[in-house]
């Protein structure tokens, strides 16, 4: 990183993401459609990456398919907003954000790099003209390996053999905070960004379990 350059942001303290991480959970019980922790962080990071953010109304119901008690809507809402805030200035400023997990795609930090990648393809799929309508061919080779290190394509032979490749899903995870900056400047160009602001209030693959 240029010493000029501002370290990335961090989305939520580790209390925060404890809170968030147990809200989560105490919903996933009972549906595998509920997201979990890095399927929340994922999504919401992608939304906090296009132009012009999503009514927040909408993140809840696309990321739960339960419907939450109302004080639970109530605690998850403030974090998921604030993870989106702040991944949104990071982007704007060109520092990007601190990923929720350790970049090592060997070790136990595989599962939550993909079901990461997971939450943020499902947010870049239900945009998917806004995504791909301006350059589909870059934004699929940008998208590629958040694809491949998703799981989700995994019964596509291209995909399958990259799968197979250790060394390449690593060169992959280790790619990922870099990309983000480079999908950003991507849906945000050629027109002059604007300072980022809250959201208002008011085609997918299923997700990887």
């Amino acid at each position: 990183m240029n010493q000029d350059q501002e370290p990335p942001l961090i989305l939520l303290n580790s209390d925060q993401l404890g809170q968030l991480d147990e809200l989560l959970t105490s919903i996933d019980q009972d549906s595998d459609e509920d997201a979990n922790l890095f399927v929340a962080l994922g999504y919401i990071t992608a939304r906090a990456i296009e132009p012009s953010p999503m009514n927040t109304d909408t993140w809840l119901p696309a990321l739960l398919a339960t419907n939450p008690e109302p004080a639970i809507t109530s605690a998850l809402l403030p974090l998921l907003q604030q993870a989106f805030t702040t991944a949104r200035m990071g982007f704007y400023q060109g520092s990007g954000i601190e990923l929720p997990f350790e970049a090592d795609w060997q070790a136990d930090e595989e599962g939550f790099i993909a079901d990461w990648c997971a939450g943020f393809l499902q947010a870049a799929f239900e945009q998917e003209e806004l995504w791909f309508g301006a350059d589909e061919q870059t934004m699929a080779e940008l998208l590629l390996p958040v694809m491949a290190l998703s799981g989700l394509f995994a019964d596509e032979e291209d995909f399958a053999e990259m799968e197979e490749d250790s060394g390449l899903m690593q060169q992959f995870a280790g790619q990922l905070q870099e990309l983000l900056l480079d999908i950003y400047c991507q849906l945000n160009a050629p027109e002059e960004k604007t300072k980022p602001s809250a959201p208002t209030a008011g085609k997918k693959k299923n997700r990887r379990r």
